[in-house]
């Protein structure tokens, strides 16, 4: 469809690219441990961008025989788009591609069993618990092809997990914890009900220290939640619109040098992880935090031309968008230190597992609040129960300049790679 368009193109467009993606799914999801629903969902477009005499005109559809009348409109919007002088790639790596054949072994009514014995074993332990979850398998395709002569495509697969618990003891206490897990295939997942059944059985003790200063211990969940702080800043669009604190700190040291940071588009495992990006940039290993300094920023090729800098395949759209500077998969260099020697070293402090939002926190100076959705007293560095109705802030960015530990034992949530991360006084309220 894409190759009868090529011509119409040619002669009107300073330059041009088009995307043609295309995804299927089967999400199943359970609510009030109930199978809720099974679903089947197809999605596929085109989207045409072009450049006349130095400004970008896009337009879209998902109607295959339209395209002809998309790419004319296109060109007509350009008049009232953005002036933009960048160039396109002409060609891109395709090292590997984020596919594993094993996705067409899903077997819907196979996980719905699973999701049943979850249920069933999460009940047996917390018979008044109501259990949710959610899984399913997607695939997908994206080809970009341009006037500079690039034509190339990739496929994309994920199956994706979450288990989440929620249980009202008989004096009101509501305890909810969650897992969640994702990778290019079907893979066991009963780790995640044991974790869940742990987290709840922990929480059962209520414990109410005193509000003040303690040591902080952030779970890799917390942790990929809290470090978007920093990495909000490290995008090139944050930067151009002077919404970053880091814009013009390239190379200098803002951190601890025991933080490292990367965007790593080829992370193994992770469906997040791409050969190149949706401009047809071939995506390359980023360093974002270099031992505490600040690196390079994560950028689209309009932002890369705007700040002069080099372009690392970080370029995302849909169909129906234009790019924008998005993250492949955020990993948190780990350190030498098991989790179980750090908390053993805590005498009194708290250990976080989930937020309840980060609304309060501010990107531009690190300033942060965010209430405890569930966290635990740590007492002589065993757990000791649960604390509730409270919450931590603090400066996030001072956090990071100061002495902290990071753990040996790193976890993927979502798309961040990230270790437990230990502060040594932080402000909590409780």
């Amino acid at each position: 469809m894409i190759d009868r368009i090529r011509d119409r193109l040619a002669g009107k467009a300073r330059w041009y690219d088009i995307i043609e993606v295309s995804g299927a799914g089967t999400p199943i999801s359970f609510a009030n441990s109930r199978l809720h629903s099974v679903t089947e969902r197809h999605n596929s477009g085109y989207g045409v961008r072009v450049n006349v005499e130095g400004k970008t005109g896009f337009s879209y559809t998902n109607d295959a025989s339209r395209l002809e009348e998309t790419a004319d409109r296109a060109l007509l919007l350009a008049a009232w788009g953005d002036t933009d002088d960048f160039e396109l790639p002409a060609r891109a790596e395709k090292g590997f591609e984020p596919y594993d054949d094993a996705i067409d072994d899903f077997d819907a009514a196979g996980e719905i069993a699973a999701a049943e014995e979850t249920i069933a074993a999460i009940l047996r332990r917390f018979p008044q618990a109501t259990v949710d979850i959610s899984l399913g398998r997607s695939t997908g395709s994206m080809r970009i092809v341009n006037s500079s002569g690039l034509d190339r495509s990739f496929r994309s697969s994920q199956y994706a997990v979450s288990v989440g618990a929620t249980l009202i003891l008989d004096d009101g206490t509501r305890i909810e914890a969650g897992e969640s897990a994702s990778f290019l295939a079907p893979a066991p997942h009963a780790s995640l009900r044991e974790r869940v059944m742990e987290k709840i059985g922990a929480a059962l003790v209520t414990r109410k220290p005193p509000s003040g200063r303690v040591p902080v211990l952030l779970s890799p969940r917390a942790f990929a939640r809290i470090i978007g702080i920093v990495t909000a800043g490290l995008s090139a669009k944050a930067v151009w619109k002077g919404i970053s604190p880091f814009g013009e700190k390239r190379g200098e040291r803002m951190f601890a040098p025991s933080l490292t940071v990367r965007d790593d588009p080829a992370l193994a495992g992770s469906p997040y992880s791409y050969p190149f990006d949706d401009e047809g940039v071939t995506a390359m290993n980023k360093l974002l935090v270099d031992r505490g300094a600040i690196g390079t920023f994560i950028t689209d090729l309009k932002h890369a031309r705007k700040l002069d800098i080099v372009p690392g395949g970080n370029g995302a759209r849909g169909y129906s968008s234009l790019p924008y500077p998005s993250f492949s998969n955020i990993v948190i260099e780990p350190g030498a230190e098991k989790k179980t020697g750090i908390m053993s070293g805590i005498s009194r402090g708290i250990l976080v597992e989930q937020f309840i939002g980060l609304g309060q926190s501010n990107t531009l100076t690190g300033d942060f609040s965010a209430g405890l959705d569930l966290a635990y007293l740590i007492e002589n560095g065993e757990i000791a129960g649960r604390v509730k109705d409270c919450m931590i802030s603090d400066n996030l960015f001072r956090l990071l300049a100061g002495e902290f530990s990071l753990s040996a034992e790193r976890e993927r949530i979502g798309a961040v790679l990230a270790p437990h991360a230990l502060f040594p006084s932080v402000n909590y309220t409780g």
